[in-house]
């Protein structure tokens, strides 16, 4: 015996009013991609300043004209 008792399905309703908001799964998934990219050129040339920097000579550091 099934009974509506006039509850209202409160995750059907958030669904429905945000589910359009949302952008389409192709730009969701471009957008973590560019990202990752970025993130990664950008944690590369911080390890490569890091490392040029332990690589130089200590007397060298901030007096590249001698």
């Amino acid at each position: 015996m099934d009974r509506d008792d006039g509850a209202i399905d409160w995750d059907a309703a958030f669904e429905a009013l945000v589910a359009p908001l949302r952008p389409p799964r192709y730009q969701r998934v471009a957008r973590v991609a560019w990202q990752a990219t970025a993130t990664l050129v950008l944690m590369a040339v911080a390890c490569w300043t890091v490392v040029r920097l332990i690589s130089d000579p200590l007397s060298d550091l901030g007096r590249p004209w001698f």
